[in-house]
């Protein structure tokens, strides 16, 4: 399935085209270490859905999509809203809380600038996004949230799925890089995946740092850049994470999400085909 408009490359875009939302996108077609390509059309990640457009309904309701998980805090669902979707579809609420994302937002509308410096100057923000990360790992409750999320796509009949968050980045992005793991896809190939956040926000995160200084709010624009945008260090911090705690991703994905074998078989078959062989290709 074609899910937006070609890149320069002529190969499909993963982006689907929306008016209210602009980081939902296909995770297929990514080459895995079992000699196939991630089908497809069955599986999204996404941003807040919560501003789409009668249009962008229609768009969604084009994907056929049977399930949608939300990882956003119920205090992120009052603040913005519940998700506008296509009627019919079965919407799972799996809130992770990210960290302590809403003190640092509280900490930006503050407008005291000495504080902000204090806080998320010299590389402090940037450690503050890699321990978020870590915790994705290290928390129970939000590890448990992941598993769920991740057993939801390994049963029958759930597929085609799209799970978002608010901005569709460290929540979205972690649980993009467990099914890409999981499916064999290598590792640059997951990092290239995560990073793409970047550039579908860049547009909208450069003018809220500039009108977030032309209002006052904010003196130091640079400081916010490790929150809004990606690093290749967060997603490496909880592969680290996963590492260190279970001695292997493989061991991660049986004890730390408590997923069998026989349900990520289930999954590989769904996301790469019923030939999949039982072993990565060499």
């Amino acid at each position: 399935m074609n899910t937006g408009p070609m890149t320069p490359d002529g190969a499909p875009s993963r982006q689907v085209a929306l008016e209210g939302a602009v980081n939902v996108r296909d995770i297929g077609g990514y080459r895995s270490a079992y000699g196939l390509e991630v089908i497809r059309g069955w599986l999204f990640r996404g941003d807040s859905l919560s501003q789409l457009t009668s249009p962008d309904s229609e768009r969604l309701d084009q994907l056929r999509l049977h399930t949608v998980i939300d990882f956003r805090t119920p205090g992120e669902v009052l603040l913005n809203g519940p998700d506008r979707l296509p009627h019919g579809l079965d919407v799972t609420h799996l809130p992770v809380s990210g960290g302590d994302l809403g003190s640092v937002y509280e900490l930006i509308a503050s407008g005291d600038h000495e504080r902000q410096r204090r806080a998320l100057g010299d590389g402090r923000a940037a450690s503050f996004m890699a321990e978020m990360n870590r915790m994705f790992v290290t928390d129970r409750r939000q590890r448990e949230a992941f598993g769920t999320a991740l057993r939801l796509l390994c049963a029958p009949g759930r597929l085609p799925l799209l799970y978002h968050c608010t901005s569709g980045k460290d929540r979205s992005g972690w649980m993009t890089a467990i099914v890409l793991t999981a499916l064999g896809v290598p590792r640059e190939l997951v990092l290239r995946d995560y990073l793409l956040s970047n550039d579908l926000h860049r547009t909208g995160y450069t003018k809220l740092r500039y009108d977030l200084v032309k209002i006052g709010i904010v003196r130091d624009p640079e400081l916010l850049r490790p929150i809004l945008e990606q690093s290749a260090t967060y997603l490496g911090a909880a592969f680290e994470e996963a590492d260190r705690r279970y001695g292997s991703f493989g061991r991660f994905l049986a004890h730390g999400l408590e997923v069998s074998d026989a349900m990520l078989t289930g999954l590989r078959r769904a996301l790469l085909g019923e030939l999949v062989p039982p072993e990565p290709v060499s």
